[in-house]
């Protein structure tokens, strides 16, 4: 189809009709979908996902004679040390570009009937993440070694191919991997950006928003934004994802630490909802977490403005880039350890104590004993809770 947009535009004719065709398939499904709903279609994108890479995969390396090709040799020679330091910032990007899910995952264990229902995930992850980039280097390599292209990114490469080779077999092939990966792509999205920002905004405004409200505003906006703009600035946006791992890595050491070492699995949880309640801190500040958390973030700062500059625009010292290169490892390390000093001088309140349910306006313990606001335990007292998860009553005998 002929472009008629000017190059100001950013996107082609054929890109807008495509964008605003998966933008009507899109929002019939947040609006229809519930969050607590779409697992059983998870599970068929599981499997689409799946059948779409490796097709993808053995389509390459059966178009390169059966090889994978050299697996994608460095253009330089590296010396050992530098080899493992690229190594180790490899593991940062990827680890930073995955915390972001990870931290954002109680918006889906809240959904669980068990409190480990989550648990197989970490393994999960750690396979899927690991296999998928194995395909992609093995699809990449083949195809850079038949046709002399290297691209990562595979709805490039489709369109590239089918545009070499416009055949039968080539549209067929690109129609079915394009379905693939537009399945999955939307519910990635679906996912990872809708249900995390539509709970974030009915969090702070639950008398007008809900989940599904706050995803259509995010969504609304997400398209005044102009995504396809990022596209332009491919190298920038993969920077930036990339490096998530500055902000959020900090974060998630501090819910490591706070959780398994500070209060060693113990929450009150009534007081999490109570407004002024021991978790609100000092004018809804925990003053530990956020003195760790810029620590272990500053240091990677310098680093990461230099990497989404333009070149030559901004000179940072080879010290602060690898910081920023490292800053997964190094940012996780300096909050963690930092969160954990500062709250063995200073302990937060009620450690130790767990507080599951508040009935009656009374709060008790796991093993029934009545519970004061500072988490205390009282003497002399103790209820026998009765819980229905089913029925969803409650009675309590002294």
């Amino acid at each position: 189809m002929k472009n008629t947009l000017p190059a100001s535009a950013g996107i082609t004719t054929p890109g807008l009709i495509g964008f605003v065709l998966f933008i009507i398939l899109y929002f019939p499904i947040i609006y229809f979908v519930p969050a607590w709903k779409v697992q059983k279609l998870l599970e068929v994108q599981v499997v689409i996902a799946t059948a779409t890479l490796l097709g993808i995969m053995g389509w390459a390396v059966a178009a390169n004679g059966g090889s994978p090709g050299n697996l994608v040799s460095p253009a330089i020679k590296l010396t050992k040390a530098e080899a493992g330091f690229r190594v180790v910032q490899g593991i940062t990007s990827v680890a930073g570009t995955y915390t972001g899910g990870t931290d954002r995952v109680s918006d889906w264990t809240r959904y669980g009937r068990s409190r480990h229902t989550s648990t197989p995930a970490i393994i999960t992850l750690a396979v899927t993440v690991t296999l998928t980039a194995l395909v992609g280097i093995i699809s990449t390599s083949a195809l850079a070694e038949r046709y002399g292209m290297l691209e990562w990114n595979p709805l490039i490469m489709l369109q590239w191919v089918q545009a070499n080779y416009y055949t039968p077999t080539c549209r067929a092939g690109t129609f079915f991997a394009g379905v693939g990966l537009l399945s999955v792509t939307v519910f990635v999205n679906y996912t990872q950006n809708c249900v995390s920002s539509g709970m974030d905004v009915a969090m702070l405004v639950p008398r007008y928003i809900t989940q599904r409200r706050g995803a259509i505003i995010f969504s609304i906006l997400g398209v005044l934004a102009n995504p396809w703009r990022f596209l332009t600035q491919a190298s920038t946006f993969i920077t930036v994802l990339s490096s998530f791992g500055v902000f959020m890595s900090p974060a998630a050491a501090i819910l490591v630490v706070d959780f398994w070492l500070i209060r060693r699995q113990k929450w009150n949880i009534p007081e999490l909802y109570a407004p002024g309640g021991m978790y609100w801190f000092t004018g809804g500040v925990n003053w530990r977490a956020m003195v760790a958390y810029f620590l272990g973030m500053w240091p990677a700062l310098p680093g990461f403005v230099g990497a989404v500059s333009k070149p030559g625009s901004v000179s940072v010292n080879i010290v602060w880039t690898r910081f920023y290169q490292i800053s997964f490892f190094f940012g996780f390390a300096t909050s963690a350890i930092l969160f954990y000093i500062f709250s063995k001088i200073s302990p937060p309140p009620g450690l130790g104590v767990q507080v599951d349910f508040d009935i009656d306006g009374t709060p008790v313990g796991m093993n029934g004993e009545v519970i004061d606001r500072d988490g205390r335990l009282e003497k002399g007292t103790g209820v026998d809770v009765d819980i229905d998860i089913k029925k969803m009553e409650v009675s309590t005998h002294s």
